[in-house]
């Protein structure tokens, strides 16, 4: 009887040690997706593009915000997530009224930065901000 108990004591411990391991390598997979990886949809973008024009290019193009797309662009996010880039116009902008702009309206503005950047479309469009956690920005190869 003590032997069974001690095998299905090691089982259980091998299983869990088994599902741990998957977790973490599927974490790890999950957490290796770029802005390269056709991480949001043209239809998405598209919308996007409208959002970016009537509430950030006054600013971003006119010279008195930082430039959205290009190299100092992808210097200044390079390596971080897409998460990070959108808490940080979810909290900051538009800089007259922070916070404004609406979850869809901002993950289609960031499918659109991404696009802008020359990152290729995929066929899914983000649905919500996590899904971002997930996506590093990265330079052009």
């Amino acid at each position: 009887m003590r032997g069974a108990v001690l095998t299905l004591r090691r089982a259980a411990v091998g299983a869990l040690v088994f599902a741990s391991v998957v977790i973490v390598v599927a974490a790890q997979a999950s957490a290796e997706r770029t802005v390269r990886d056709q991480v949001y949809s043209d239809a998405q973008a598209a919308h996007g593009k409208t959002v970016y024009d009537k509430q950030c290019s006054s600013c971003h193009d006119g010279g008195m915000g930082p430039g959205l797309r290009g190299d100092d662009f992808l210097a200044t996010w390079d390596n971080k997530t897409v998460r990070r880039l959108y808490s940080r116009i979810l909290t900051t902008m538009p800089s007259d009224d922070p916070g404004t702009v609406a979850e869809p309206d901002l993950l289609d503005l960031i499918a659109y930065l991404i696009k802008a950047n020359g990152f290729p479309a995929g066929s899914k469009a983000f649905e919500s901000p996590n899904e971002l956690n997930t996506i590093k920005i990265v330079r052009s190869k």
